[in-house]
């Protein structure tokens, strides 16, 4: 008996090289909880039946150190990201789908859980917070989402030059893009001061207003993007924003006709919604379409502001005699005014819209700051918003992607690499959690007598086997990437 104590006793020790037990039990604890095994027997048939895919991911706290860069949360919050590829937004929510909705068939173990820990964040997130309160936390995610250098940015103090006194525009620096985050409901408008965007200008040149709207309070999040710039500042302070008062629409046989009423509808007050052409083709990237129609949410039937004007630009770039083979041709567009809008409110007398016009023409960083700040928005320090509608038909707004990370979206992820995951994991639990009541059994002597103890030791030692087989395949799958 003495010899089997010592050989369940130095099976136990931590061996100088390669994974010790105690690592092996917090490695396990921290990815699974799932105790079942891969198939059952139901009692009263006696056939074999699948259970319940229970696959329980490690609790992360959510907490405002993942935007600080070097804290132990941002650590823990980046071992995750890192394995979500892509340098931007856009890439890593394409990414994030591409496991969520598509059964990514190369998908290795650390994706799939890095995919399921992040959007699992991201539900908490929306489910547990206000929009105000998960903003915030929203923002530092997002910082860990990217990693590196991205830094979340809370004081005025932290970017170079900024007005100490005001509140800093910027919420994350993701690369050498400045972030304005906004975590919004499906219809709360865009707002901030007026006068604390006129300060940011002074420093920095741009602003990323990067919008993630909640679907069905809880279910996904829509994300979509527009950037601002002195160069833009009316476009996107003006335009979106002055009382659309009708809509029309006009025909033309001659593309030079075309051509010039498109390029002088700003001087008519009006605002591009559409061309149609006679004859389809002309957008070589939609060779089936001759209709193109702006939709600030897109289908397939519309543009966005984005691509309505690349198309306007390549109207005017295209020599007439080559244009004329898509006539007949019809402008819509809408009708506007000025008085009485928000923009009026924000910047008062059309003058000095056309002083801030003028700045931005000369390409002086100085005059267009000093036209600003002849603005009652400024002046009186107010706030702008934008409606959901408004804020879409900005000319440079990008949808980012949508990502649906409800619970019933999140289950079917789960099933769908159900197989994967418990093959590569259950079988290590399973053998630890045997393991672990084998040893119990043997050293704490619940049996009565000597021979049962012996077996318990015995197969303590066939299960540790078992365990270090299973391991070495879990831990080979786990590393194909890392």
């Amino acid at each position: 008996m003495k010899e089997l104590d010592q050989l369940v006793e130095n099976f136990l020790q931590p061996k100088k090289k390669g994974l010790n037990m105690n690592q092996l039990i917090e490695m396990i604890e921290e990815v699974i909880e799932a105790t079942q095994p891969l198939a059952e027997q139901d009692k009263q048939t006696g056939k074999e039946v699948t259970p319940d895919i229970n696959i329980k991911l490690p609790a992360i706290r959510i907490t405002e150190d993942f935007g600080k860069i070097g804290t132990k949360d941002r650590e823990i919050i980046e071992t995750y990201t890192k394995n979500i590829q892509g340098s931007t937004l856009q890439e890593k929510i394409a990414n994030l789908n591409s496991v969520l909705t598509e059964k990514k068939a190369d998908a290795d173990i650390g994706e799939i859980l890095a995919t399921m820990m992040v959007c699992e964040i991201l539900y908490s997130i929306i489910s547990q917070f206000t929009e105000s309160a998960g903003g915030f936390i929203f923002e530092g995610f997002l910082a860990g989402l990217f990693g590196g250098k991205a830094v979340q940015i809370t004081d005025p103090s932290e970017i170079e030059g900024m007005d100490a006194s005001g509140k800093p525009i910027t919420d994350v620096i993701l690369g050498d893009r400045h972030y304005s985050l906004k975590l919004l409901g499906e219809t709360t408008e865009v707002k901030g001061s007026f006068k604390n965007m006129v300060e940011h200008f002074k420093v920095i040149d741009h602003i990323v207003y990067l919008d993630a709207r909640r679907i069905n309070k809880n279910e996904g999040l829509q994300f979509g993007e527009f950037t601002i710039t002195r160069e833009n500042f009316l476009q996107v302070f003006v335009d979106p924003i002055i009382k659309q008062v009708g809509r029309s629409k006009k025909e033309f046989n001659d593309a030079k006709q075309f051509k010039a009423f498109l390029k002088g509808l700003k001087g008519k007050a009006a605002t591009p919604k559409g061309v149609v052409f006679g004859k389809r083709g002309f957008i070589e990237e939609k060779p089936d379409a001759d209709r193109f129609i702006f939709t600030p949410r897109l289908d397939e039937a519309g543009v966005s502001g984005k691509e309505l004007n690349q198309i306007l630009r390549k109207i005017q770039a295209t020599p007439d005699e080559e244009l004329d083979q898509y006539a007949p041709f019809v402008a819509l567009y809408a009708d506007e005014k000025y008085e009485g809008s928000k923009a009026a409110k924000l910047f008062g007398a059309y003058s000095n819209v056309t002083n801030i016009q003028n700045a931005i023409k000369s390409g002086n960083a100085d005059e267009i700051i000093k036209a600003l700040e002849n603005t009652p928005g400024y002046k009186e320090q107010q706030q702008f918003n934008f409606t959901r509608k408004q804020a879409e038909s900005i000319g440079n707004f990008t949808e980012i992607g949508t990502l649906m990370i409800g619970e019933q979206y999140m289950k079917a992820a789960f099933a769908a690499y159900g197989d994967k995951l418990l093959q590569t994991i259950v079988p290590v639990y399973n053998s630890l959690q045997a393991f672990t009541d084998n040893v119990q059994q043997f050293f704490l002597g619940a049996s009565e007598g000597e021979q049962d103890r012996k077996q318990y030791g015995l197969d303590a030692i066939k299960d540790a086997q078992t365990l270090e087989s299973a391991t070495d395949k879990a831990v080979k799958d786990i590393s194909k990437t890392t």
